[in-house]
């Protein structure tokens, strides 16, 4: 057209054309330089805060309640449901799984990110040959925070380029009922180990920065008060006052919160009738109003769709979802029906949106926290091959699995003495057990969404394996199972097992339990071993060829009997991949081990409570068909640990004043002599009394530890300044409150009265 146009026409055309070219030039340019010009929330020099406010202002209703959807990745219409209900989140799927789920997310109309969440426990656990570490109680009985730090940063270095930026894990629950199934998964019995434990895997997870590509995000769970439902049932009702809550199972959540937890998840539990994911007061009054938690809250696996089949307070997963909603659940786990009842509910006007914008605000400030806007962390798997099961990352489950064991008896028979053991007898359901030596969350342990293998068999180190490779060419090592755990046994076996312990200078008798007597769902009736291994082990005894037991299972067991005839103990509850080669080390000596207990074993199961916290008032202090003498003692009590050296702690002393005056701290120093012959680690533990309290409290409870290395002959002094703050109680109406009046400092080498030296002193009401 323009070729027909007078002259003076195309002239002024081709003078505006110019002009337009210019400032289209002109355009572009300034757009490269000022990015302001991009859509908020796509820019990273924007606050996060305003970027969630730009993203969320562009989101439709379906979009939002898209992303407080969880969904299995295995589930079988995985990516339609991404496509088609905008997922906010996929969790049980790793690797080159992620991404085909991650690609069809990025390609929606807003482009946000998948968050992908998977169940790494005590290491990389569902990544095929991942480094596997300690389980969480085994490594909480080596009392060294730093360790748990690192063994958190290793899990999360290998799951870097897996695909996956969340961990289910740590668990910060408190264990009361030793049937319970998941006892394994805890940090033993004491609120102030929990937190401390916890934290220090908060960090180790989430390092510096979450956007970090080597961190991800954690999640305290199962909040709160799931470790201790009745009768030791999983997920059953747990009978709670609020006091109680206060008291037990609130506090080391509290230290997640100020360790910078990105995640809470919801207990299964109902408390006083009422399930956790359904718990106003739990998720809101407390965990956002008191304890100033803004992160994200997740409900454990179907908890929504658990209140319509399993607790029966609604009558459908829509009234489910709104209820869920309101008590302040921002992400629905493994429920598909939220999205659609939810999305109804909403147009319904029975959601407010303001709820649900809450909830999304949330969820997409760890989005952008995480840096999965810029950078999706898509798995590679060359990567990952480089990165999973490293030389270093196995040395530091070896070092987890060395000082987590814990030595509970020896009669001199350890270590090994080379000039007298030739030939050693290792027997036992457990001494070349790869699966149950890893333990439970771990492939092969039923949680693998499908996966059923095994982490690779040479990957880990048993119990056997460790033996053979330290005496290869100079002891003789002989192996026989002698009773399986899941039925009587076969007299041959134990038949065989005795026929070994006969020609050996020493047996090494490993027992414990096995993953069908342990883990979610599978809770016990009992604490006795599992199968024939009373009846392997009182064979092996009675042929009096010495015998040193390997305590390897996922809890503590009523085991007297063992504890009264074997010649040594060595508690390592699953040591991980290492534990084997940690094991060997210490009966060889190579390795004085210096673990100490975080949980108590009972003399029997009808002892429970046993944990060292009693409160005072029974009218009886100890059960007339147990032991006499045995009190509420338990068989190996909380703190308690033996090594291959001695220790002494020596002019325990009040600095400065018994007088204390409110606001000042308590201090107290100890003199920790090594009195043996040996370089060893002891943990002195600092506990703390109230004589007179206006409401029941503990007999005492733990307030510091210090973990103290020592060469032969050397001391250290040893310091304690115990906070104002820490002498609180909680009162009768659940107020932390710190009363005046007769204190003791308790401080000493294990929770025993006989291992602890008092220190009165007295808080003054007056301020001076």
């Amino acid at each position: 057209m323009a070729g027909f146009a007078p002259l003076w026409v195309r002239a002024r055309f081709s003078a505006h054309l110019s002009r337009m070219k210019a400032t289209m030039k002109k355009t572009t340019t300034s757009s490269k330089s000022n990015p302001d010009s991009t859509p908020v929330y796509k820019n990273p020099r924007r606050a996060v805060a305003e970027r969630v406010d730009d993203l969320l202002g562009r989101m439709t209703v379906e979009e939002k309640i898209g992303q407080m959807t969880q969904v299995a990745g295995t589930h079988p219409n995985i990516l339609k449901l991404v496509e088609e209900c905008h997922l906010g989140s996929v969790l049980s799927i790793v690797g080159q799984q992620t991404v085909e789920v991650q690609k069809v997310a990025l390609r929606s109309r807003l482009g946000i990110p998948v968050l992908f969440g998977i169940d790494a426990i005590h290491g990389h656990s569902m990544e095929y040959g991942a480094t596997m570490f300690p389980s969480a109680l085994g490594l909480s009985c080596s009392w060294n925070e730093a360790l748990m730090e690192q063994s958190a940063r290793v899990t999360a270095l290998e799951m870097e380029h897996t695909g996956v930026h969340w961990t289910f894990s740590p668990v910060f629950c408190l264990p009361r009922d030793l049937r319970w199934g998941r006892v394994n998964e805890t940090f033993g019995e004491d609120p102030l180990l929990i937190g401390r434990f916890g934290a220090a895997m908060v960090r180790g997870y989430q390092g510096r920065d979450l956007s970090d590509p080597g961190a991800v995000a954690a999640c305290a769970k199962h909040f709160a008060g799931y470790g201790d439902t009745t009768g030791g049932r999983d997920a059953s009702e747990a009978d709670h006052s609020r006091r109680k809550m206060r008291t037990w199972f609130l506090p080391s959540f509290e230290a997640a919160v100020k360790a910078g937890v990105a995640t809470f998840m919801a207990g299964y539990e109902c408390i006083d009738g009422v399930p956790c994911t359904d718990n106003r007061w739990l998720l809101t009054d407390v965990l956002r109003g008191e304890m100033g938690f803004e992160g994200v809250v997740v409900t454990d696996w179907d908890n929504v769709g658990r209140m319509v089949t399993q607790k029966r307070v609604s009558p459908d997963v829509a009234d489910a979802s709104i209820r869920a909603i309101h008590a302040g659940n921002d992400l629905m786990m493994s429920t598909p029906d939220f999205y659609a009842c939810a999305l109804a509910a909403v147009k319904a006007g029975r959601v407010p949106m303001a709820e649900v914008d809450q909830a999304v605000r949330r969820l997409l400030t760890l989005k952008f926290r995480l840096g999965l806007f810029e950078n999706p962390r898509l798995a590679d798997t060359a990567k990952s091959a480089k990165r999973i099961g490293r030389r270093e990352h196995r040395e530091a489950a070896l070092q987890a699995a060395r000082e987590g064991a814990v030595l509970l008896k020896n009669r001199g028979v350890l270590p090994f003495k080379p000039e007298t053991i030739k030939r050693i007898a290792v027997i036992g359901p457990n001494a070349d057990n790869d699966l149950e030596q890893i333990g439970d969350w771990s492939l092969g342990a039923g949680q693998g969404q499908g996966i059923m293998q095994k982490h690779p068999r040479a990957s880990t180190v048993t119990v056997l394996d460790g033996l053979v490779r330290r005496y290869a060419g100079t002891v003789a090592v002989d192996y026989a199972e002698g009773c399986s755990m899941t039925g009587d046994g076969a007299p041959h076996k134990i038949a065989r097992a005795v026929r070994l312990a006969e020609k050996a200078d020493v047996a090494v008798l490993v027992l414990g339990d096995q993953l069908p007597f342990a883990g979610e769902c599978r809770s016990t009736a009992t604490l006795d071993l599992p199968g024939a291994q009373r009846a392997l082990f009182e064979a092996v005894v009675a042929t009096g060829t010495p015998v040193v037991v390997v305590f390897l299972a996922s809890k503590p067991l009523a085991i007297p009997y063992v504890e009264k005839a074997a010649d040594a103990i060595l508690c390592v509850f699953n040591p991980g991949m290492e534990g084997g080669a940690a094991i060997a080390e210490i009966l060889a000596g190579d390795f004085n081990p210096g673990g100490k207990l975080t949980i108590s074993f009972p003399y029997h199961v009808g002892q429970q409570p046993v944990a060292y916290q009693h409160l005072p008032g029974a009218h009886q202090e100890g059960y007339p068909d147990l032991p006499a003498g045995t009190r509420f003692n338990a068989v190996f009590p909380f703190g308690f640990g033996l090594s291959y050296t001695t220790f002494a702690c020596r002019r325990p002393r009040l600095v400065e004043s018994s007088v204390i005056r409110p606001g000042q701290a308590v201090v107290a120093e100890v003199d920790l002599w090594n009195t043996g012959e040996r370089e060893g680690r002891e943990v002195v533990q600092c506990y703390l009394r109230d004589l007179c309290t206006s409401a029941t409290w503990p007999q005492k409870v733990l307030v510091d530890f210090r973990r103290v290395a020592l060469k032969p002959g050397e001391h250290e002094t040893v310091r304690f300044e115990i906070s104002h703050d820490a002498l609180a109680i909680v009162d009768a109406v659940g107020r932390r409150v710190v009363e005046p009046g007769e204190f003791e400092l308790l401080i000493g080498t294990s929770s025993r009265d006989a291992d602890l030296t008092r220190l009165p002193f007295t808080l003054s009401a007056d301020r001076g």
